[in-house]
């Protein structure tokens, strides 16, 4: 993207869809320890890290590789496209949008002792654009439950991330990761087996090591470290949280849908008795 004098208008609309943006993966700000499951998509990043972030963001989005890739852009439309284009994944991640699959955000980008994964984040936006290529949207939902049963209780994302030595450049492995998960899951494989089928079966995953439950790093101290501290949280709010009633998983806090159990088309009526709590797209598009 090319520094131009862009129209006042097109300055205007560039900064209302980054801070769009910015809301959507960085809102609200995390607490330390986690005190509330209402937390961001990225946890507490320096501001120089965020820029980083966002601009790997739009290059992995817009599936741009080198500086020069773009060309000029003298008008301010170009950029615009892009960021457009990178709205609509964070939409797609976690939002009130009618397209909004409301991961919830601790399930899918933190550890069960509260730490960040940014490696998690460029996965799943990989993963994300795979299922858009794809149209494979149903198969994620259909088998949602275990999938995030299995990405929570084994999680192999330090690992994947470990093996490319970077979290930007494991996106990719990370995705493929979550893509045989989904492929088990769909071929009826127990997901307590998920990790063992996978690793019998793909040599780039044959030496993940399932992580121990009592091996949780704690130093031993009369005091409560702040991983404590978030990990008890944690294992005592999540199992209690709202889960969407068409696909079983956690809802995110700020972003869900009332659904009609029996349809308006139907003659549903928008009574108490006659509402549920669901994931946007699982409520506008999955159930229909």
């Amino acid at each position: 993207m090319s520094n131009y004098d862009f129209s006042e208008e097109k300055q205007d609309e560039i900064e209302t869809v980054a801070q769009e943006i910015h809301q959507l993966i960085f809102q609200p700000k995390l607490s330390n320890p986690i005190k509330t499951l209402d937390v961001p998509i990225v946890g507490n990043l320096s501001s120089s890290d965020k820029l980083e972030l966002i601009l790997e963001f739009i290059n992995i989005v817009n599936n741009i590789s080198t500086d020069n890739q773009l060309g000029e852009d003298s008008t301010g439309e170009q950029t615009i496209e892009l960021l457009n284009q990178c709205k609509k994944v964070a939409q797609r991640i976690n939002s009130s949008d009618p397209s909004s699959l409301g991961l919830h955000p601790l399930v899918y980008f933190y550890t069960q002792q509260g730490k960040p994964k940014i490696g998690s984040f460029y996965g799943v936006v990989s993963l994300i654009l795979h299922l858009q290529e794809t149209k494979f949207w149903s198969k994620l939902i259909k088998v949602r439950k275990d999938f995030e049963w299995v990405i929570w209780n084994y999680d192999m994302v330090p690992q994947l991330v470990a093996k490319k030595s970077d979290a930007l450049q494991a996106r990719e492995l990370v995705r493929d990761f979550y893509l045989e998960v989904i492929n088990k899951l769909s071929g009826g494989i127990d997901k307590k087996n998920v990790i063992t089928e996978i690793r019998s079966g793909d040599k780039r995953f044959a030496t993940l090591k399932i992580p121990k439950k009592a091996d949780t790093g704690e130093i031993q101290s009369k005091e409560f470290s702040r991983e404590t501290k978030a990990s008890a949280f944690i294992r005592e709010a999540l199992p209690g949280w709202p889960v969407c009633k068409i696909c079983g998983e956690y809802l995110p806090s700020r972003f869900n849908s009332i659904d009609h159990i029996t349809r308006k088309a139907d003659g549903g009526l928008g009574t108490l008795k006659n509402a549920q709590l669901t994931h946007p797209y699982c409520n506008t598009t999955y159930k229909n």
